[in-house]
């Protein structure tokens, strides 16, 4: 007997693996009419396996109870096990637990009705009681017999003779895999798993479907199919590398990769190979293979005969594939677990594709195809799309294309057709929008993963949306309108919080700075448009994407002409205020500059944070305002943001508590994606112009964290103007608490800001600005900010040294960096100033000696604020506000010609935004807004839809509504009127206001 020892699961723990690689162990018997020696024939770990085989009843038994025992012991620990079946039978194997006494304590079944190898990973909770029904985990704890004597494995008496090998036995001192995979082998694996968000393990449950009825095709139909055909055979060309590469570079890669892992055909037709294991289990140091290894050797070859025609290799691809089926990257197989395989196998399937005439020819394609829509997921397409599916992105991303080469690889094309018919209406249904934090499109144009806005899970996702609305145009296989209004409202979206191509660091999941729309994306506005205009415009593409598209820069040339002719014409860098509560953002935008505010809730997490991934992502989403406006073309890194030499406690506008980055790191072994005890935070907007970003948190008890660490942040977006107020900023940490203004790159350590007309050029510098008072700074970018009182104000310009967000590295590099420093253990602070956005040096002068706002309020219950040019009065109320409190305040907003008129406002529920200004026509308008989904089923993700919630505003005097409003209802009398708002999805209810 051969044991070596590996890790699991990224465990410290280590666990002996039985390879018998030195024979059958003492410990294993035989009982009954049959027999258990060490074979070479077959093996899944080494060179050798034991092969058992047997003549009527026979029980191949394992008395090693010392390992099972401990192994018992182990909550949600189980075994793992490798086993060939050299003929597929009727009925299961059984392994059955029994004490000492010959009881049973639990069992599992086996079903055998395959050739090849296949896996159970099952934990000892899963399996069943002896009577059938329950399972071991429905046991208390204390009630769970540990006591085993031995395994056995038990013939199926339907079965009177047999041979199976048996390799890679372990009796798993650490829990197994959370996301085993149910199978054709144990349907019932993992049982009570319970987030549905593990699509990668419902392959066998999809293929529980009922089959698709076939019908013959006419004319029409055969050449929908001749038409995805060509148009596939494009894009999957339009992708592949350059012939020369291939000659001169990928044919060795693959010819090395089929020799080093020893891949051949026996005399027998048989394959052999080097063991083929999930990404969970396989070991590289050991010469394991992976199925991405099978796929790029395929897809290699594959490139060279579409150059070429050269058949020479098309026996290697036969040999990798079918030794890849016979290693249980098989029809029914689930691999131990599957999970996130779709990123493994992409080009395996554009192999497949660029083959499949020689596959035919070789008389493949059925069970080629089998396994490639299973593997595909594509027998999910079955039936139409089940809401509350989970984790659209991933499936978008990485199982839509095989999908679709899946369908059209099939021999027949009534078959082909019927699941390209299929596919469409499931997807179609994929994208109508998902219900509360599940993955998918949301109500407010954002997209989910991991149960929040995932910019950089929606590329990749979004092209191979773009794709197939490329290769169906024109067909019976096209998604639907809605699906496509929908898709395009998620692809407008994206384009109004990025800056041409970037989106902001709050929004950056795992992945900080330097995120960005890839080309491929890009061209999913196109293939959109192209479908249709889904306006009133009457062109032939849809005006929206089609001008997003040449505003994005139009990567394909052929594409942005085929739009122009349409008439389709580049629109402008989108202007207004976004409202995107779902993800707890705001995104303000004049010309061609973007301020992205951010905050995070009971909903929203503030970041995601792996052991080796955004370590010291924390404060991402503190009240944050990240401001892209700079370079030609605009980008984040002209703006002043990348990470070499980042200080990661300085998140431009977050208030924070300054750290060691050793104490910023994560402090949790696994992921932290923090949530907010307030349900609150978030942004509202008025007439889609001008916004507010609400947010306040107070801070978890964690390791390296600040228990009870509390600011109450409000920031408001008149036009150019954005007034940031800060109260009750309050911790006793015994690290100093700060608010940044910003911190930018510096090219040129010459760069000079101004600071109340006195110029800073030196380098490096620090700068604490005395006393208090009024502080007028520029920075590096064209922007300035008013300060106004500047007491803790400090100004530095430095060479910075800070690792990675990787663990990988560190980085230098010189920045610029604003903050208000608040002290150690701040109690009861507070800040205000207003960040003027490329201003002329007149609004400058003008407003340092006048600021063109008033704040009404400034505490933890309500920040109001009156801007003076706009006429907008914003009221952030984090309690209920009475406005008898603020009646001083208002009267002295500017009279004169100065003056705009106000709504005199009594009283707002807590938790509300509400803007108002009287328009030029003079009746008000306003909106009540609360960023609160209203979900009360909180969790990793949630299918909680969001819930309605009331909001009321009382004002004096009587008004009537405008017109009638679906959301919003008036109770006018007795010299007041009562407006209440019905807020859903974060949005804000907005409507027009009549003075009687």
């Amino acid at each position: 007997m051969s044991v070596y020892l590996l890790s699991f699961n990224a465990k410290a723990a280590v666990n002996a693996q039985y390879g018998f690689e030195d024979g059958v162990p003492h410990f294993v018997k035989v009982n009954g009419n049959g027999e258990a020696v060490s074979s070479g024939d077959k093996f899944k770990d080494g060179s050798k396996s034991i092969r058992f085989s047997w003549e009527g009843q026979a029980e191949l038994v394992f008395n090693n109870f010392l390992d099972i025992e401990s192994s018992m012991k182990v909550p949600r620990a189980g075994i793992m096990v490798w086993i060939y079946n050299t003929a597929p039978m009727d009925a299961p194997l059984r392994f059955t637990f029994s004490d000492w006494s010959g009881n049973e304590i639990c069992h599992f079944d086996f079903n055998m009705d395959f050739c090849g190898w296949r896996t159970a990973w099952i934990k000892y909770v899963d399996m069943r009681l002896p009577d059938g029904t329950r399972y071991y985990g429905d046991l208390k704890v204390a009630d769970r017999p540990v006591n085993v004597a031995k395994m056995t494995v038990s013939t199926p008496p339907s079965v009177p003779s047999g041979t199976v090998y048996i390799d890679r036995l372990s009796f798993r001192q650490v829990k197994l895999h959370d996301q085993i995979t149910p199978d054709m082998q144990i349907p019932d694996n993992n049982h009570s798993l319970e987030r549905n968000m593990w699509h990668w393990c419902r392959l066998w449950e999809w293929e529980q479907y009922p089959e698709l009825e076939y019908a013959p095709l006419d004319a029409s139909q055969q050449e929908m199919l001749a038409s995805v055909e060509e148009q596939m055979d494009r894009m999957i060309s339009e992708g592949l590398s350059s012939a020369a590469y291939v000659q001169n570079t990928l044919l060795k890669r693959a010819d090395d990769s089929y020799s080093k892992y020893g891949l051949k055909r026996l005399e027998d037709g048989s394959v052999t190979g080097a063991p083929l294991l999930s990404d969970d289990e396989f070991n590289n140091s050991l010469g394991e293979m992976r199925i991405r290894y099978i796929g790029q050797l395929i897809y290699y070859y594959a490139q060279d005969y579409y150059y070429t025609g050269n058949k020479a290799n098309l026996d290697k691809v036969f040999v990798a594939m079918d030794h890849a089926i016979d290693q249980g990257f098989a029809f029914g197989s689930g691999q131990g677990t599957n999970h996130h395989y779709g990123y493994q196998i992409r080009e395996l399937y554009k192999g497949m594709w660029l083959l499949r005439k020689e596959i035919a020819a070789a008389g493949k394609t059925d069970g080629y195809v089998k396994v490639l829509e299973y593997w595909s997921g594509l027998s999910e397409s079955r039936l139409p799309f089940q809401y509350g599916r989970d984790e659209m992105l991933d499936s978008w991303h990485t199982l839509l294309e095989t999908k679709l080469i899946s369908a059209m690889m099939n021999s027949s094309e009534e078959a082909r057709y019927a699941k390209m018919k299929a596919l469409g209406t499931w997807l179609s249904g994929s994208l109508a929008y998902s219900p509360g934090t599940l993955g998918g499109l949301k109500p407010d144009g954002t997209s989910f993963h991991h149960g929040g806005l995932y910019p950089a899970y929606s590329v990749g996702a979004f092209a191979a949306l773009g794709d197939y609305c490329r290769c169906t145009a024109g067909t019976d296989f096209v998604i639907t309108e809605d699906a496509r209004r929908n898709f395009k409202h998620a692809l407008l979206s994206m384009r109004d919080y990025c800056n041409l191509t970037d989106w902001g660091l709050g929004v950056c999941g795992r992945h900080p700075f330097n995120g960005f729309i890839p080309k491929a994306d890009i061209n999913a506005f196109a293939w959109l448009a192209l479908l249709g205009d889904l306006t009133v415009s009457g062109l032939a593409a849809d005006p929206d994407l089609g001008g997003a598209y040449l505003y994005l820069g139009a990567p394909d040339d052929g594409l942005a002409s085929r739009l122009k002719k349409a008439g389709v014409s580049a629109s402008s860098a989108p202007q207004g205020f976004f409202v995107f509560n779902y993800g707890a953002m705001g995104v303000h935008r004049r010309d061609n500059w973007m301020l992205v505010l951010k905050g995070y809730n009971s909903d929203v997490w503030a970041s995601e944070i792996y052991t080796a991934d955004n370590r010291f992502g924390r404060y991402q989403s503190y009240g944050s305002a990240q401001l892209i406006g700079s370079g030609s073309p605009v980008s984040a890194r002209e703006s002043g943001f990348s990470q070499e030499g980042w200080d990661w406690n300085r998140v431009p506008g977050a208030t924070t508590i300054h750290l060691p980055f050793e104490m910023l790191d994560n402090p949790l072994k696994g992921t932290l994606m923090e949530r907010n005890d307030s349900r609150f935070p978030g942004v509202s907007s008025l007439e889609g112009r001008n916004g507010v970003l609400a947010f306040t948190y107070v801070e978890k008890d964690r390791k390296n964290f600040c228990p009870g660490a509390t600011a109450t942040k409000s920031v408001f977006c008149f036009d150019n103007r954005v007034v940031f107020i800060g109260s009750g900023i309050t911790n006793n940490s015994s690290y100093p608490t700060e608010t940044t203004i910003y911190q930018l790159r510096l090219d040129d350590r010459n760069e000079e800001l101004d600071l109340n007309e006195k110029w800073l050029d030196a380098f490096p510098l620090s700068y604490h600005f005395q006393g208090g008072g009024q502080a007028v700074l520029t920075d590096t970018k064209g922007n300035t900010y008013i300060i106004k009182d500047a007491r803790g104000l400090t100004v530095l310009k430095q060479t910075q040294t800070s690792p990675s967000d990787t663990k990988k590295k560190t980085g230098t590099g010189d920045f610029v960096t604003a903050y208000i420093d608040h002290g150690v253990s701040p109690s009861g602070a507070s800040y205000e100033y207003m960040m003027l956005v490329h201003p002329s040096g007149k609004d400058v002068n003008r407003f340092s000696k006048h600021l063109p706002y008033t704040v009404i309020k400034n505490d933890n219950t309500a920040h109001v604020v009156n801007d003076h040019i706009t006429g907008i009065t914003a009221y952030v109320c984090y309690s209920a506000y009475d406005g008898a409190s603020s009646a001083e305040a208002f009267a002295s907003v500017p009279a004169g010609k100065d003056s705009r008129p106000y709504l005199p406002v009594l009283s707002i529920d807590a938790e509300t935004i509400v803007m108002e200004r009287t328009s030029e026509d003079g009746m008000a308008v306003m909106s009540i807004c609360t960023p609160d989904l209203g979900i009360t089923r909180k969790g990793y993700t949630t299918a909680q839809p969001s819930q309605p919630l009331v909001r009321k505003v009382v004002l004096e005097g009587e008004y009537s509504l405008a017109e009638d409003y679906g959301n919003v209802s008036l109770d006018s009398g007795d010299g007041r009127t009562v407006l209440t708002a019905t807020c859903l999805d974060g949005q804000p209810v907005e409507f027009r206001l009549v003075k009687k």
